[in-house]
């Protein structure tokens, strides 16, 4: 651990808001956190963020999720949806590159075709199951096919519960810590890690070293915890994953069974508004796509690996932004807020928390 991080790790018990944390790491924040402007960036630069989310039922999630990370600062979104999604989402805003990678209605029938055949007899079982391999296949080529193009990948805003959807989800996961591409998992996301088959995943690929971030609400948080036996297992399972419990007071934790890092947690005691409507989830999911893609893109101009510390820095510095973002937009529209209120308060929130870094070009 360096000198920057220890220092870090033993003020986080005291830190609870970004003036506090400003104050103490004013010089390192342009190193680990938030990357300054500069007249020498090209398009990318500032973070390529890709959105796995996105259903005939749910286009509005992965829309704020996506549009929160480019009002953050990033230069690019992705946003990899079912096919029926796909114009919606596009309709939205022409900023988002949106790709659609299954065909929902598709994907529904075959999931009843298998129901039907595993009752049925063994080679009608077969064939459905070699169909649905097949779409399973074309999906993860979809997504996997552009994993050098992006910084970070958020699963979950929007996604739905389709059977067949889901395991190729899991497989996606499992490509991308092959590959050290870092994770946000969210919304449905965090439901396939309750299911019996998938609860072990974030483990199951020879390199687990790559960065896995959790969002759970209280409920989330909940069904996650009665998943397990009991709560060595659920360590076991989230073992140097970082998770940041959503409430009043959002708490980044990143707890580990082993030796590799220390344990570490900060608590976002940042006030945020009063309302709680639909998407506000999603907006954090994207600002922390944000931070997540700075500290590896930093992490990568200081010629080093990124800090486990300064990783869950970055997350609690993004719990810190869209908290203030809600606070602002809650001040002007109280009753009447909804995420595209907070959406537009992203930016101003950015550019004041990096105003001592932009200052110094």
């Amino acid at each position: 651990m360096t000198s920057s991080s220890s220092s870090l790790a033993a003020a986080a018990a005291t830190t609870t808001t970004w003036a506090d944390f400003k104050n103490l790491h004013q010089e390192i924040i342009p190193k680990h956190i938030i990357p300054p402007l500069s007249s020498s960036s090209h398009k990318g630069s500032s973070g390529r963020i890709g959105v796995l989310g996105g259903s005939e039922r749910y286009t509005g999630a992965p829309y704020y999720a996506a549009m929160a990370s480019l009002k953050a600062g990033t230069d690019l979104a992705f946003v990899f949806c079912a096919e029926e999604a796909a114009i919606p989402i596009k309709c939205y805003s022409p900023e988002l590159m949106v790709a659609p990678v299954y065909n929902a209605a598709e994907f529904e029938k075959e999931g009843q075709n298998e129901e039907n055949a595993s009752s049925s007899s063994s080679s009608s079982h077969v064939s459905t199951t070699t169909t649905t391999t097949k779409l399973i296949e074309n999906m993860v080529s979809k997504v996997t096919s552009l994993f050098d193009r992006m910084h970070v990948l958020i699963i979950g805003p929007g996604l739905g519960r389709d059977p067949i959807v889901l395991r190729a989800v899991a497989q996606i996961i499992i490509r991308a810590r092959e590959v050290n591409l870092p994770l946000i998992l969210d919304a449905d996301a965090l439901y396939l890690l309750t299911l019996e088959p998938y609860r072990h995943i974030l483990q199951s690929s020879k390199n687990n070293d790559g960065v896995v971030v959790l969002t759970p609400n209280v409920m989330e948080y909940r069904r996650l915890e009665q998943a397990f036996e009991n709560e060595d297992e659920l360590k076991k399972a989230l073992d140097g994953v970082i998770v940041i419990q959503k409430g009043h007071h959002d708490t980044v934790t990143a707890a580990t069974t082993t030796a590799r890092e220390s344990s570490m947690m900060m608590i976002c005691e940042e006030i945020g508004g009063l309302k709680r409507s639909g998407g506000i989830g999603d907006v954090l999911a994207g600002t922390l796509g944000a931070f997540v893609a700075w500290n590896q893109i930093l992490a990568s101009k200081n010629k080093g690996g990124s800090s486990h510390d300064w990783m869950v820095a970055s997350c609690w510095s993004a719990c810190c932004a869209v908290k203030k973002a809600t606070r602002i937009a809650f001040e002007k529209k109280k009753r009447a807020m909804t995420a595209p209120d907070i959406l537009e308060e992203i930016g101003t929130v950015l550019d004041d928390m990096a105003s001592d870094v932009d200052s110094k070009l």
